[in-house]
C-alpha cells in the first residue's frame, strides 16, 4: 500500500476511534511531539480552542471537549496526498450554556515517517464562541 494510503487508512480508523469515544487507541499511532491546534483568533472563546502539544496534550483537547455533549459526529470525507489528509467532518454539539452548534470542520493530517505530527482543525470559530458566550 502507498504511504499515501496507508496515512489516510490511519486517520479513518483514529477518527472512529475518537467517534466511540476512546481516545487511547489513536495515541499509537501520534508522534511523541505531535501538535494538534485548533486555528482561531480568540483563544479565550471556547475551552478548547488551544494549541496542544504531545500526547498528553491530545488527551488534554479530549477533556477540554469534554464540556460539551456531542449531538452528531460524522465523517464526510477523508483523503491524502503523502504526508497530509485532509479530513471533512460534520458535528454537532451543545455548550454548558445549553446553546448549540451545529458545523462542519475540516482538519489537515500531517505525517512524519508513519506517524502523525501534527493535526490543523479548523471549525466554524463563530458559532463556537457564540455558543460559549
Amino acid at each position: 500500500m502507498e504511504p499515501a494510503a496507508d496515512n489516510v487508512a490511519t486517520v479513518r480508523h483514529i477518527q472512529e476511534a475518537i467517534g466511540r469515544g476512546d481516545i487511547l487507541a489513536p495515541m499509537a499511532h501520534m508522534s511523541r511531539n505531535v501538535r494538534w491546534a485548533v486555528a482561531c483568533t480568540d483563544r479565550q472563546a471556547a475551552p478548547f480552542f488551544k494549541e496542544y502539544n504531545g500526547r498528553q496534550g491530545i488527551a488534554a483537547f479530549m477533556q477540554d471537549m469534554d464540556v460539551v455533549e456531542m449531538t452528531a459526529f460524522e465523517v464526510k470525507s477523508v483523503f491524502g496526498q503523502g504526508d497530509l489528509v485532509c479530513v471533512r467532518l460534520h458535528m454537532a454539539f451543545t455548550t454548558p450554556t445549553g446553546r448549540g452548534v451545529d458545523m462542519d470542520e475540516t482538519q489537515i493530517w500531517t505525517f512524519s515517517e508513519g506517524k502523525v505530527i501534527s493535526v490543523d482543525l479548523f471549525p466554524d470559530t463563530q458559532a463556537v464562541a457564540g455558543a460559549f458566550a
